[in-house]
């Protein structure tokens, strides 16, 4: 691989890609606002899910900046769908699990975008937004009980493009 001489602008298909993100990121934002909302959480814990949320908010928007038009600006239902049942209930354990499978979904699925866009531009925007989601992770898995060395392993699949699960 070699290093592009100048920023490059997302092609077509990054255009694609890139608004698939925008509506996974605005189906995670929905998810944390579904998890901050549930008495089960101090007031601490609701302000940090409160912030996870304003991080997915701020990734899809930025995502929507940057390839205008083909942004749908709305969730991924599928991807809601396929979370939403795990973000309810009592057991906070369970919860930050299930968040803490979908940061590493995302992470996973923005990982393999940076390997396959085209446009500098994307794949840099893609990268910064993969870090934030990979250190939520672990700061999920810390608060549900998990191990340092499991919070650091990520064995979840990414989506493909126009999937759920």
């Amino acid at each position: 691989m070699t290093r592009p001489t100048a920023v490059t602008p997302p092609t077509k298909v990054d255009r694609v890609q890139l608004a698939f993100a925008n509506s996974a990121e605005f189906a995670a934002r929905d998810l944390y606002a579904v998890a901050a909302s549930l008495p089960a959480f101090s007031p601490d814990e609701q302000v940090m899910l409160e912030g996870f949320h304003d991080h997915h908010r701020a990734a899809a928007q930025a995502l929507a900046g940057l390839v205008g038009s083909a942004a749908t600006n709305v969730r991924s239902d599928e991807v809601y769908n396929a979370f939403r049942g795990r973000v309810m209930g009592s057991d906070k354990s369970a919860i930050f699990d299930a968040l803490r499978d979908l940061e590493n979904t995302l992470a996973s699925t923005h990982l393999a975008l940076v390997g396959s866009l085209e446009g500098s531009e994307g794949a840099a925007l893609v990268a910064s937004i993969l870090n934030i989601e990979a250190r939520q992770s672990t700061a999920l898995s810390l608060l549900g009980g998990k191990s340092l060395n499991d919070a650091l392993v990520n064995d979840s699949a990414p989506l493909a493009l126009g999937d759920g699960a």
